[in-house]
């Protein structure tokens, strides 16, 4: 995955000045790769105190006609932001730590927890720099889209960088003591706190939560969680990321240090979405109905792709290039929609128009409960009480047992598919590179059609299915095995697109 990726999929999870304040340490490992060249040239620019020098006071941060900015504008606003970001950083830091002395300091006298509203109140009272992209108004979405242009500027994306990738600042020396197995426990202990200020947040009515933008949830997030690890764990947050940092390699095959950090990721962008108003309900109805029949064309294509697939008319690369042609086309008519909606918007939007039976049947056409419960399982979350999807006799039908047998087969088709897409990429290595969206994208598709024809259940089914027995299934040992592979072998269709190190 590249610099330009690897920002893009940070901004999208936290928004621009979130994306350096709260922590993703699977960020951290993927960034350290991709830039390990260039990693002293993030330290340039600091001051004394520890944050990046001042911002030019004056800034010409205007948007064009076309509602873009030049290199320049770009540099610049990057430039502020990281300066921003890393004086939150250490506000909220510091705030995090004076609370949780207090509160040790007092003992049994004060064993409730900060609440979301008090924390709220108290990041306010910090007065925090206002974020670039505010001052300017753009989106985060926009701004993603302006950087992937300059993917291949090498000064562009150094600032890129240090954005995604702050410089470090806890203490090595503790960070020494820190294990593997207690940045699991750390980890662990952070989705738990993290359920809870996402629980309270949800609880709030929609004129309070409409109150905090995005900022204000990422922060007031990262300082209740950082005040808990601080209280219960007597450990500093920055120093967990130096450890971290110092565990790459072993960490990125510990899965259930990639489950905690993608369950952190997920409920960030959970919280910073409960607290956007609503789109239109037009608006909504227009992206499920296109998400509906976006959804059958995939299927259709996906199916006869399969197909020749299997009779062997077409090869894997074949199949890839066809898959491209497919995804872009997709990509080119969902342009014309005034929303771009995550699984998370959808259910949101979902449970402020239930009561419209346009929305329900929309909602079910698209199959867009089984994207909601895929976020769910990833969250920990459980699906809202008012589900809309349908009772399918199929999925009522199928067993724990048959699940697991399921997920095996699939991990022997991902397995073979993975193999025919290297052999075909060893033996022509001038070909264009293959995008690794794309490649994950068509294994799967490839694989599940396959589980399809086998054993006549859909992925949409399964995913159902799987929901409705996941606590049977997670005791099984062999489905628990078989999942993990399957994320094994998508990591590695992924390193397959990867352009080779310099040198190799």
């Amino acid at each position: 995955m590249t610099e330009a990726s690897l920002l893009s999929d940070k901004l999208r999870r936290y928004g621009t000045l979130g994306a350096g304040i709260v922590g993703d340490s699977m960020a951290t490992i993927r960034m350290a790769q991709a830039s390990s060249s260039a990693a002293s040239d993030s330290q340039q620019g600091a001051t004394s105190s520890g944050y990046p020098a001042s911002a030019p006071k004056e800034r010409n941060w205007t948007l064009s006609a076309e509602g873009t900015l030049t290199r320049d504008q770009i540099l610049d606003v990057l430039a502020e932001t990281v300066r921003v970001q890393s004086i939150v950083q250490q506000e909220v830091s510091d705030l995090a730590r004076r609370i949780a002395k207090e509160r040790k300091s007092e003992g049994k006298k004060k064993k409730k927890s900060l609440s979301l509203l008090e924390g709220h109140k108290k990041v306010k009272e910090l007065n925090l720099p206002k974020e670039p992209l505010e001052e300017i108004g753009i989106t985060d979405a926009a701004f993603q889209r302006l950087l992937t242009q300059y993917e291949e500027d090498e000064e562009v994306m150094l600032k890129a960088r240090e954005l995604v990738h702050p410089v470090g600042k806890g203490d090595p020396e503790r960070a020494k003591s820190i294990t593997i197995d207690k940045i699991v426990e750390i980890h662990q202990f952070m989705v738990a706190e993290m359920q809870k200020v996402l629980t309270e947040f949800l609880s709030l009515d929609q004129e309070t939560r409409s109150g905090f933008t995005s900022k204000a949830c990422e922060t007031t997030a990262e300082l209740l969680v950082s005040i808990a690890v601080e209280q219960h764990l007597s450990v500093h947050c920055e120093d967990v990321e130096q450890a971290v940092i110092r565990y790459e390699q072993m960490l990125q095959g510990n899965a259930e240090f990639a489950r905690c950090t993608e369950q952190l990721a997920n409920m960030m962008q959970h919280l910073t979405s409960a607290a956007q108003p609503r789109v239109e309900k037009a608006s909504f109805l227009k992206a499920l109905r296109h998400i509906a029949e976006s959804t059958q064309k995939a299927k259709v294509f996906a199916k006869k792709l399969y197909e020749e697939y299997r009779a062997k008319t077409c090869n894997v690369v074949d199949a890839y290039r066809r898959f491209e042609e497919f995804a872009d086309s997709a990509t080119q008519s969902a342009e014309g929609l005034e929303e771009d909606l995550t699984p998370v918007e959808m259910q949101l939007c979902f449970d402020e128009y239930r009561d419209d039976p346009q929305v329900r049947e929309a909602w079910t056409q698209a199959g867009a409960e089984s994207s909601f419960l895929m976020s769910s399982m990833m969250t920990g979350r459980s699906p809202s009480s008012g589900s809309a999807a349908p009772e399918d006799k199929k999925v009522k039908k199928t067993k724990p047992s048959e699940i697991v047998e399921m997920q095996d087969y699939m991990v022997d088709e991902l397995k073979r598919i993975c193999e025919a897409a290297s052999t075909s990429m060893a033996g022509n290595s001038s070909a264009t590179p293959w995008r690794q969206d794309i490649a994950m994208q068509m294994v799967q598709a490839l694989a599940s059609a396959s589980v399809e024809r086998r054993f006549g259940v859909g992925a949409e089914e399964m995913t159902m299915a799987g929901f409705q027995h996941a606590a049977a299934l997670q005791k099984s040992e062999r489905f628990v095995r078989a999942t993990e592979k399957q994320q094994e072998i998508l990591m590695q269709v992924a390193q397959l697109c990867s352009p080779a190190p310099a040198g190799e």
